[in-house]
């Protein structure tokens, strides 16, 4: 058989392209290697689905990477998301049942806060709209023929028919226990695309053992809104505002996640450890007096005092050099001064973390790199090189913050592409409000 739009991959991009290729009138198949589709959005968002973030769309733009240059990836995506907008998605959930709410941070969910209801939502369309979905099927290849494509794969020991478009939707390579595999780069590489090697983002930091062996026992403990930087030889490289969380192994967290798109094995991470924040002055006045007032008391319960997490402040405390037992009276010459530098913010401050490596696929929340978007058209999300092939979510090479910016970009994507996907598959002499070839109305 001979499909309209033919689908490979049934993440969020995918289903969401789907459904919009069929509302367009499109005959549409989904191809999905897993047992069920839509497993990556049921593990967004800790299982609660961060569909998407507040505010104007137009302060999106600034929250991709990607592309070749700075800002490239949001520029990228302005089309798309501005077809489909932050408020479009929120207005097209809450009109199908799945009203949404934001919380204090910006970010949006369904307010039931369960993302079985947006899988839900997006098969029930897709019911609606007479979308075949087919699952273990894994698509070994994409050939272009004369008026559309061959897709081969097993299917119940028979190869897959071809379609007219095609739209690769595959994801990245994070998360591979949800049905990641790089499989898209393959097929688009094969078609002529090239790839910008994909790395994992949004990952939790390695830090380097020794460095990281006072903090070993502060697994859990989390550091709300700091202001973390990246440093690399001296120069601050990026920075981020928001949690910081601590791991057995180093650190996590928005603001990590965020920053990790920019780090490199043998950077330093400089995070303020004193929640209450402040600058070095004020902060080094402030310890300072505490020191001369209660001269008998440990410096962890001084810091403790000041705002420090009773388990950071011990290892903070070590990892000066110190006894956990130290009293402020006994604190060596210099030490007041490298405690408060840990402790403050600003350009250079806060407590220096050697950065070892970063978190592996299984650990990812996105992938960095995927189909150059110098060979996609931003205003339609089609190939430049092959007519027909379309691309949706993350197997382009933009990559979004935390906070709903991912799945927007997968849903916006997945929109234009199978709204033009439709429109290339079918017949243009077609008449407005014309029946298309799955018995709907193509207007």
């Amino acid at each position: 058989m001979v499909w309209d739009v033919v689908v490979v991959g049934g993440g969020p991009a995918g289903l969401f392209a789907a459904v919009s290729a069929a509302e367009g009138g499109a005959r549409t198949i989904v191809l999905e290697r897993m047992p069920t589709p839509g497993r990556k959005i049921l593990a967004s968002g800790g299982g609660h689905c961060n569909l998407t973030h507040g505010g104007e769309i137009a302060d999106f733009l600034d929250h991709y990477g990607g592309g070749d240059r700075p800002g490239a990836g949001g520029r990228f995506l302005r089309p798309a998301l501005y077809a489909f907008s932050n408020a479009a998605l929120a207005a097209y959930c809450a009109e199908r049942g799945v009203p949404v709410v934001e919380d204090r941070d910006g970010r949006v969910f369904p307010a039931s806060r369960r993302a079985q209801d947006v899988l839900d939502l997006l098969l029930r369309e897709a019911r609606r709209e007479r979308v075949e979905i087919r699952t273990g099927v894994r698509a070994r290849s994409v050939e272009a023929k004369r008026g559309g494509f061959v897709v081969r794969a097993r299917d119940r020991g028979q190869p897959v028919a071809g379609g007219r478009t095609v739209i690769l939707s595959t994801g990245g390579r994070s998360y591979p226990a949800l049905g990641a595999t790089g499989d898209g780069y393959r097929l688009a590489a094969s078609l002529g695309h090239r790839i910008v090697p994909p790395h994992p983002a949004l990952a939790p930091l390695i830090i380097e053992r020794d460095a990281f062996a006072p903090f070993a026992g502060c697994a859990g403990v989390s550091l709300p809104g700091m202001a973390v930087a990246v440093v690399r030889d001296g120069w601050r490289k990026a920075e981020a505002r928001g949690d910081v969380l601590f791991t057995h192994r180093g650190l996590s967290g928005p603001a990590v996640l965020d920053l990790s798109r920019h780090v490199r094995p043998g950077d330093e991470l400089r995070v303020p450890l004193l929640p209450s924040g402040g600058d070095l002055p004020a902060v080094a006045e402030g310890l300072g007096a505490r020191i001369e007032e209660h001269g008998k008391r440990t410096v962890v319960r001084i810091l403790h005092e000041m705002g420090v997490p009773e388990r950071l402040a011990r290892s903070v405390v070590v990892a000066h050099g110190l006894a956990p037992g130290t009293r402020a009276a006994n604190l060596p010459r210099g030490a007041h001064r490298a405690l408060a530098l840990s402790l403050a913010g600003g350009r250079t401050l806060g407590h220096p973390f050697p950065v070892l490596a970063l978190g592996g696929w299984n650990e990812a929340l996105v992938t960095r790199g995927g189909v150059r978007l110098s060979e996609v058209d931003p205003k339609t999300i089609r190939s430049r090189l092959v007519p027909g092939l379309f691309f949706a979510g993350e197997i382009l090479d933009v990559d979004g913050d935390t906070g709903g910016y991912n799945l927007q970009a997968a849903f916006s994507t997945g929109h234009l592409a199978g709204r033009n996907a439709a429109r290339i598959a079918l017949p243009h002499d077609s008449p407005p409000g014309a029946v298309g070839p799955a018995g709907r109305s193509s207007a």
